[in-house]
């Protein structure tokens, strides 16, 4: 196996990343009146999708999802909140549980999307939590629940689920 081989997927997973970083924000510019139409609140997260998908794929020994978990938590904070810290542990949480609940899951769709389900409300509870000790979250847990949580997770399960053959098609490809 050449060298080019071996490092296909070494560099094209973190530049995605950073791509959908970008992606994540312009969406939210982009879309912004359709995403936050009162009263509900939909956030995309291709960020924590693709960090999904090289858990779900077994990405996890040819690239360092920690590192990369981290540089991208720092990196989301410093561009797109400034406050530091929320979104580092929010997604460093989100990878552990979804990384944890693997070990039980299968390569199946269905349980793909179980494990991204699970990562996606351990996020947002944490960006929640997070709000909430700050002081800028000031909606109850029920209203967080029905009108941002259930939109996001409909939202970005649906784009999950219409990438995984796709990715999972990329990520063969490039090991």
């Amino acid at each position: 196996m050449a060298f080019w081989q071996l490092t296909r997927l070494r560099v094209v997973f973190p530049v995605l990343l950073l791509f959908f970083l970008f992606v994540d924000g312009d969406l939210m510019a982009a879309m912004g009146g359709i995403f936050t139409a009162f009263p509900w609140h939909v956030l995309p997260v291709l960020t924590l999708i693709w960090l999904f998908y090289a858990i779900q794929f077994d990405a996890e020994n040819e690239v360092p999802i920690w590192l990369y978990t981290i540089i991208i938590g720092v990196l989301f904070d410093m561009y797109y909140t400034g406050i530091f810290g929320t979104y580092t542990v929010a997604f460093l949480g989100a990878v552990g549980a979804m990384k944890q609940l693997h070990a039980y899951l299968d390569e199946r769709l269905l349980s793909g999307m179980t494990l991204l389900l699970i990562g996606l409300v351990t996020y947002l509870l944490i960006t929640y939590m997070a709000g909430f000790i700050i002081g800028i979250a000031n909606v109850s847990l029920v209203s967080f629940f029905l009108y941002e949580v259930l939109p996001t997770l409909a939202l970005n399960l649906t784009i999950a689920a219409l990438g995984y053959y796709p990715v999972w098609s990329l990520f063969q490809f490039l090991r």
